[in-house]
């Protein structure tokens, strides 16, 4: 049996590290514990990227740098984006005989084993940094409704845009190659694509002040503020062009203007914002929500759905505090006595909200489960010292944690929640 190195001996043989870079490492982990690599990253004498390369080539695994177009849809349908995103493993390829998974640790044995068990394919896997494979998750299951156009009957512009607003949508646009014109626009998550139909350069016209025209005259690139006037509504956007002799893109973002809740709670960065809308896509998206200091938690949480997906969802705010709540959040206070909480609850289930934001204490947590089933998408707030295992096991699998600095900026963190 060929004798395995270790993380040390392969980086010191590609030259990256030395003997001396060694003995740094070890002395630190004596006196701090962990892991040899995790040692080398505190003491800045490896990267992120040669630790997983050389952890690959101590388990002779290969190390992928995959594109998400390069992923085989149907290996990827076989898991759903909050499985992907929870194992931190996709399914990149799929053949008749073996299944292509890219893992970020190669001793992940359980989603394996469950892949294995669930396909009856051979499981191969190849190794990729943690940051690199949430990434690929998150633009595998972007695309994942933009089917083939040809599919779909094509669609006026006024459609489009009807369908956008449906959707909540963060970003939209129009796509342009050679005779063909296609609509897109993002959906909880998910790319949506149609062929337009009839004269849609005139009807943009129409309706964008400055128009598109006026602003990308002479150039290829462009970008500038408008607005979009339909059926007596105005959008704002921020809109983004590019065009050459093969086409021409549009990109239209729709932004707010003067938001004091944008400035108050500035939203996550776009990774997490992509991935709670792949979640809510998923159909029962549960959280539950920590914060530092506490107040920001009792603070924040009325906003959430606002924040992270849409004010047009409907959502319902549950509490039971003596002082009145934003003003920008529909809420519901229980009565002091918590031995009725359930019951009032489950009176709320009636009204089918698209979302539920829960801040109660005590009760014996006796008003969990009943709360879920409020709306599909709920986040329950939950302090430090509560017991995590409570919340698992009525059927949460994330925590999203959100905490202000000493220099008054949020952090934002989302990871699975274990048993």
């Amino acid at each position: 049996m060929t004798e395995r190195h270790t993380i040390g001996q392969i980086l010191i043989n590609i030259g990256r590290i030395s003997e001396e870079d060694v003995a740094t490492a070890l002395e630190y982990q004596r006196d701090n514990g962990g892991y040899f690599g995790e040692a080398l990253l505190a003491c800045g004498l490896a990267t992120s990227d040669e630790l997983e390369w050389g952890l690959a080539s101590q388990f002779d695994l290969p190390y992928v740098f995959p594109e998400a177009g390069a992923v085989d849809p149907e290996a990827a349908a076989i898991v759903s984006p909050e499985w992907a995103l929870s194992n931190l493993t996709l399914p990149i390829m799929r053949t008749d005989r073996s299944l292509r998974v890219v893992v970020d640790s190669p001793l992940k044995s359980e989603p394996i084993d469950e892949l294995r068990s669930r396909t009856g394919l051979e499981v191969e896997i190849a190794l990729a940094s943690p940051t690199t494979i949430r990434e690929l998750i998150r633009q595998v299951y972007a695309r994942g409704a933009a089917s083939d156009e040809e599919h779909h009957s094509p669609i006026e512009l006024s459609g489009a845009l009807e369908a956008v607003s449906q959707s909540a949508s963060s970003r939209f646009g129009i796509s342009v190659r050679g005779t063909r014109s296609y609509a897109w626009w993002e959906d909880r998550g998910t790319i949506r694509r149609r062929p337009l139909a009839g004269d849609w350069r005139s009807s943009l016209e129409e309706i964008m002040n400055p128009s598109p025209a006026d602003s990308t005259h002479g150039t290829d690139r462009a970008e500038w503020e408008a607005e979009l006037s339909r059926a007596g509504t105005v959008l704002p956007v921020q809109v983004s062009y590019l065009g050459d002799e093969s086409g021409r893109e549009y990109l239209m973002r729709p932004r707010r203007i003067g938001s004091s809740l944008d400035n108050r709670f500035p939203a996550p960065p776009p990774g997490i914002l992509s991935e709670i809308r792949l979640l809510t896509r998923s159909g029962t998206a549960r959280f539950i929500v920590g914060a530092q200091p506490p107040k920001l938690g009792h603070e924040i949480l009325p906003h959430l759905p606002a924040i992270l997906l849409d004010p047009s969802w409907r959502s319902i705010h549950i509490h039971s505090s003596d002082h009145a709540v934003a003003d920008e959040a529909f809420s519901l206070r229980l009565p002091r006595d918590a031995s009725s909480w359930s019951s009032e609850i489950e009176r709320l289930h009636a009204f089918q909200f698209d979302v539920v934001t829960v801040d109660l204490t005590g009760g014996e947590r006796t008003w969990t489960e009943p709360a879920l089933d409020i709306a599909s998408v709920a986040f329950l707030l939950w302090h430090d010292d509560d017991d995590r295992s409570q919340a698992y096991e009525a059927g949460i699998r994330w925590e999203l944690r959100v905490e202000r600095g000493s220099d008054g900026q949020l952090a934002w963190s989302l990871e699975p929640l274990r048993p």
